[in-house]
């Protein structure tokens, strides 16, 4: 056989194997991207952003929840109970705006949802690429969520599948029922450590200056990329109702970036004014901000011990103040808001800080 004709034989081999572990793939479908699986009881152990998309074109919801950890613990029936509504959550622990925004227009294109709620987060929009997403070790598989189907090949000839299709038999050989119920993925914070004035303490004084502000960090960065992740979907469904919001992190988080750096409140205070200017125009757009709520964000009660994150009855709480009170109405509104969150910020001491039950209360039944 001549070099040129083993060649030949050689990548028409080739192909012919990749079609072929691709249509095996295609037909399995690991990760539920095609189709609900009838071959075998379905199990969603893998990484959230690859087990997502699948997830996404699934469900059946007509509201959407999309954004970060923050909002990873909406439940969605208490959601459906107190909007009327069939929801699903979407939201991606650590995800930008640019992996946001392929999660909603992948919902938009498949199910055309009637609401969208989706929680702006400072770190999601700051990136001088408005198309940034994860990289390794969490690389955000962009193949899996866009309109294209050529490079669906990604998904279909990739060894994860192999490893995704083993964990789910084990799973069903070893009747191990967890990672099931789509509700409960990725939920968590039921056994984090409660937070303490100890640990906050040593957070802030931790918190040293830095000489300059990233410039990754300032508002025309972060509006950059709300214009072209988050406007861009809006402004093109007009027949969606989206729903903004700032969640509500506690007081001391926001202390440590404004002792690295004074700029740091300025910048974001002045990305917040551009957002609801911006917003104010489209009535399909509507914005919450829950981080001047001195009753949720100055009870250390309400928050894990890592700094960042609330106790899972804080998105019940989110959910209730969305459904039963207006949203923002008017730019001088806005301002007194953010007043009040800049002089909570300027001013903050830790004697101001509470612990009790008075909204864990309303949720939470002890045991």
């Amino acid at each position: 056989m001549s070099y040129k004709k083993f060649l030949t034989a050689f990548f028409g081999l080739t192909v012919s194997l990749v079609v072929l572990i691709s249509a095996i793939f295609y037909y399995i479908d690991p990760l539920f991207l095609y189709r609900k699986t009838e071959l075998y009881r379905a199990q969603y152990p893998n990484a959230e952003r690859y087990q997502m998309p699948g997830l996404v074109k699934m469900q059946k919801y007509d509201t959407l929840f999309t954004g970060t950890s923050m909002g990873r613990n909406f439940v969605e029936n208490y959601a459906d109970e107190k909007f009327g509504s069939q929801s699903f959550n979407a939201s991606l622990p650590g995800s930008t705006a640019k992996e946001q925004s392929m999660v909603a227009e992948l919902a938009l294109r498949e199910h055309n949802p009637k609401h969208i709620l989706w929680e702006l987060n400072y770190y999601s929009f700051a990136s001088k690429d408005p198309d940034w997403v994860m990289g390794h070790p969490s690389d955000f598989p962009g193949y899996m969520y866009d309109k294209s189907k050529v490079n669906d090949i990604r998904y279909l000839f990739n060894s994860y599948n192999i490893k995704a299709l083993y964990r789910n038999l084990s799973a069903n050989k070893r009747g191990d029922e967890s990672w099931r119920d789509v509700e409960k993925l990725y939920k968590f914070g039921e056994n984090a450590p409660k937070e303490t004035t100890e640990r906050i303490t040593n957070f802030l004084n931790n918190a040293g200056p830095m000489a300059q502000l990233p410039d990754y960090e300032t508002s025309e960065t972060m509006m950059n990329s709300f214009q072209e992740n988050v406007m861009r979907l809006a402004k093109s469904h007009p027949d969606t109702k989206f729903t903004l919001f700032f969640a509500p992190y506690p007081i001391y988080n926001h202390v440590s970036f404004y002792k690295r750096h004074h700029d740091y409140l300025k910048e974001r205070l002045k990305f917040k004014e551009e957002v609801y200017t911006l917003i104010s125009k489209y009535p399909n757009i509507e914005l919450y901000d829950f981080q001047d709520e001195a009753a949720v964000t100055f009870n250390i009660a309400n928050y894990m011990g890592d700094g960042v994150h609330y106790q899972p009855y804080i998105n019940k709480w989110i959910i209730d103040q969305i459904a039963e009170k207006p949203p923002i109405n008017g730019l001088d509104v806005y301002k007194q808001k953010l007043k009040l969150f800049e002089m909570q910020i300027e001013n903050f001491d830790m004697n101001q800080l509470t612990e009790n039950d008075s909204i864990k209360k309303n949720y939470v039944t002890e045991k």
